[in-house]
């Protein structure tokens, strides 16, 4: 067992801070995957999403460091996906076309035959509604369900009130069950490989 996995986010800010660099280490192995998925959602692009990531961490050691983030403030996962979003936001709008999303759910488990391929379309079905979502019911949505943040902390990652989180959710929902029906059971033709 690490001696960090009792520590909570903060404690590993705190940590860090103090000059441990393991800590800093645990806050990545805890992250990592949930950024690039974060940002992938938003993105569409794994490599840019990547990017972003590694980017967010460079961005939260000085914040770190210098005392930029305070838990007194908030919660780190709060703070520290607001930081993944703006990045993402920004890569995005400096491109021309947005990418479409490409298997930015989290794979299915092994399994066999039909069932692997069951999932698969089921992914990518709700892989293109969840990338037809306004950003904000997007973002609002993926760190919910995806990462699991609690909507205080949505809110807080995001810049909105608890209200308009709360209705971006109940929204994102709704579309998508709206438009699972309509969308077509086969895809792979619409799709763009990275």
């Amino acid at each position: 067992m690490n001696p960090s996995d009792g520590d909570t986010d903060e404690d590993l800010v705190r940590k860090y801070r103090l000059g441990d660099d393991s800590a800093f280490d645990a806050l990545v192995d805890r992250h990592a995957r949930g950024a690039i998925r974060f940002a992938k959602h938003i993105l569409g692009d794994r490599h840019e999403a990547e990017d972003v990531a590694q980017e967010s961490f460079i961005r939260l050691l000085g914040a770190a460091k210098n005392g930029g983030y305070d838990a007194q403030r908030g919660r780190f996962a709060a703070f520290f996906f607001r930081l993944v979003r703006n990045l993402a936001v920004d890569t995005q709008r400096g491109r021309r076309t947005p990418a479409l999303l490409d298997d930015a759910l989290p794979a299915p488990p092994e399994s066999e035959g039909s069932v692997v391929a069951e999932r698969a379309e089921t992914r990518e079905r709700l892989a293109v509604i969840v990338a037809r979502l306004p950003e904000h019911e997007r973002s609002a949505l993926v760190l919910r369900e995806f990462e699991g943040l609690a909507y205080r902390d949505i809110a807080e990652a995001l810049g909105a009130s608890l209200e308009q989180v709360k209705t971006w959710i109940f929204r994102a929902r709704r579309r998508i069950e709206r438009e699972w029906g309509s969308l077509p059971r086969e895809l792979g033709v619409h799709r763009k490989r990275s």
